[in-house]
């Protein structure tokens, strides 16, 4: 699979990972602040379900905190 041919959440989680040489594992924490859960995150990750806009903003949010992103990121 291209890289643009990835989901936009999976394309974020691989900006994290090679952005921060470390492996993407949600926590509890990360569940609690985005406010999704579990399965609606790995639904998000695999592409089987599109990021509400409240969503995608928190997610937009958490890895800010990493590197540059945007909501059309999350959208495209």
């Amino acid at each position: 699979m291209q890289p643009q041919d990835r989901p936009p959440v999976k394309r974020l989680i691989d900006r994290y990972e090679a952005e921060t040489m470390l492996i993407f594992k949600p926590s509890r924490n990360f569940y609690q602040g985005t406010g999704i859960n579990r399965i609606r995150f790995s639904k998000l990750s695999n592409g089987d379900k599109q990021p509400t806009l409240e969503e995608a903003n928190r997610l937009t949010q958490f890895f800010n905190r990493f590197f540059p992103a945007t909501i059309n990121d999350l959208l495209n």
